[in-house]
């Protein structure tokens, strides 16, 4: 019978070698606040506010995230950013799906 002969690296090994190379040269020194990832929270003062949310009977996550035309994620940002700065106020759900109304 004919032998083969087997090398002692398998190629997932060669190519391990290969990127963990690469990623020795790149430096890791950026920190969460650094990277943005394209998102941005929409910026509306007041007035804009009322006109935005004005008919709408109840604030919530996901009205707010299609009133906005943004997942569902930067609209969470939004409405966290308006509590803090007493815009909004919560006044009923539980469990991350809160109800927030305008502070007029």
């Amino acid at each position: 019978m004919s032998e083969t002969k087997k090398d002692n690296k398998s190629s997932w090994n060669k190519s391990k070698e290969k990127s963990d190379t690469k990623s020795s040269s790149k430096p890791k020194e950026k920190s969460i606040e650094d990277i943005s990832h394209g998102l941005s929270v929409p910026n509306i003062d007041d007035n804009k506010l009322k006109e935005v949310f004005g008919s709408t009977k109840a604030i919530t996550l996901y009205e707010t995230s299609r009133i906005l035309n943004v997942n569902a994620s930067v609209a969470n940002k939004f409405l966290q950013d308006l509590e803090s700065k007493n815009r909004i106020t919560k006044i009923g759900g539980y469990s991350g799906h809160y109800i927030w109304k305008l502070i007029e």
